[in-house]
C-alpha cells in the first residue's frame, strides 16, 4: 500500500511537473544565468564518486568474500553495487521508451528546449533520452542501500541525493520531472532488491561458505 502510494505521489508530481513547472524552472535558470556557478557542475557529479568505490569494490570483492561476507558495511556495498546496476538497466530502458528531449543541448547536438525549442515525448528515440535523469537514479539507488543499512546516519546519505537534484536541475542536463522519476526509480529499485538480498542470497551465501 505505501509503495502504491509512493508511486501515485510520484506519478502526479511528474504530470505537475511536466505542465506547469518544467519549462518555467529552465528559463527561470537560463534568464538568471544560475547555470553558471560552478558548485552546481560539482553537485551534478555525485554519482562520479559513488561509482568508483563501487568499481573498487567489484575489484575487491572476490577477495573479500569469504572473510567479509558476514559484515554489515560488506553486504551493504554487495547491495549497492546490484542495486546500482539494475536500476542503471532499467533507466536506460525507460530512456528509450519515453525518448523525451532534454532541456539543453549537450550530445550530438541532441534537441533540446534552450536550443531548439521542442519539448515532449518522442517515444522509442534513442537520441532523445532525458527521462528519467540517469545520475538522480544512480545516487538514489545507492544512498538509498546506504539509509537501509545504516539508518541513524541517514541525513549523511540524504546530502548527496539532494545534491544531485540540485545539481542536475541547476546545470539545465535535466528537467525537474525527470530527477523525480529517477529519484523514485532508484529509492524503489534498491529497497526491493536490498529487501532480497538480505532475506534470501545472504543466507544462501553464508551456506555455502560454510560448506
Amino acid at each position: 500500500m505505501r509503495l502504491l502510494i509512493l508511486f501515485l505521489v510520484t506519478l502526479a508530481s511528474i504530470v505537475i511537473s511536466y505542465y506547469y513547472i518544467d519549462v518555467n524552472v529552465v528559463f527561470y535558470i537560463e534568464s538568471h544565468q544560475i547555470n553558471k556557478y560552478y558548485i552546481l557542475k560539482k553537485l551534478s557529479e555525485t554519482p562520479n564518486l559513488i561509482i568508483p568505490i563501487l568499481v573498487f569494490f567489484v575489484i575487491l570483492s572476490p577477495f573479500l568474500f569469504k572473510k567479509y561476507m558476514n559484515h554489515k558495511i560488506f553486504q551493504m556495498f554487495f547491495s549497492a553495487t546490484f542495486s546500482v546496476l539494475m536500476a542503471a538497466q532499467i533507466k536506460d530502458f525507460l530512456k528509450y521508451i519515453f525518448g523525451r528531449y532534454w532541456a539543453d543541448t549537450w550530445i550530438n547536438n541532441n534537441p533540446s528546449l534552450i536550443v531548439n525549442n521542442v519539448y515532449g515525448f518522442q517515444f522509442f528515440q534513442k537520441a532523445s533520452s532525458s527521462f528519467p535523469s540517469g545520475h538522480t537514479t544512480v545516487t538514489f539507488a545507492f544512498c538509498t542501500v546506504c539509509i537501509l543499512y545504516y539508518p541513524k546516519l541517514k541525513y549523511l546519505f540524504i546530502l548527496p541525493m539532494l545534491a544531485v537534484c540540485i545539481g542536475q536541475i541547476g546545470m539545465h542536463y535535466h528537467f525537474v520531472s525527470d530527477v523525480i522519476a529517477g529519484a523514485f526509480l532508484g529509492y524503489v529499485v534498491s529497497k526491493f532488491l536490498t529487501y532480497y538480498l538480505t532475506s534470501m542470497q545472504f543466507k544462501k551465501l553464508l551456506a555455502l561458505k560454510y560448506k
